[in-house]
């Protein structure tokens, strides 16, 4: 399993609550960019557009498409009763192969506050001080 992309920001601006893996359907122009690395996963949402959900705008700056999710329907159906009960929404967390196919990382996630994420490099910066010390 190589990871082909990953969305940095995921963890400092969501709270994730739930993960899934899905496979993509993909065209043979948007393989060939995933495979050199050229996709950048920050922004990316999934929808429930045409009865599926779907990657919105996954591409570079030239060529963005809507990419649909594969996966079975019970799955489907429980991330659809997630998204229309809370105030979640659904991100990209990375995108990968799995043996010869191409899979994505998708997130169940909630947005943090400014103060959350303040409070999330304070704790980053006291474990940092705490490991210093342990080592000198």
């Amino acid at each position: 399993m190589s990871i082909l992309a990953y969305n940095k920001r995921a963890n400092f601006d969501y709270y994730i609550l739930d993960t899934y893996i899905a496979g993509l359907s993909l065209d043979s122009q948007l393989v060939k960019e995933i495979r050199a690395r050229k996709i950048a996963l920050g922004g990316k949402f999934v929808v429930f557009q045409k009865k599926q959900l779907q990657i919105i705008n996954l591409g570079n700056d030239k060529v963005q498409l809507n990419v649909p999710l594969l996966l079975n329907c019970r799955e489907q159906s429980k991330i659809i009763s997630q998204i229309s009960e809370k105030r979640v929404t659904i991100i990209v967390t990375k995108i990968f192969t799995s043996k010869r196919w191409i899979k994505a990382e998708i997130a169940i996630v909630k947005g943090k506050k400014k103060f959350d994420k303040r409070e999330d490099i304070k704790q980053k910066d006291i474990a940092r001080e705490i490991s210093r010390d342990i080592i000198f």
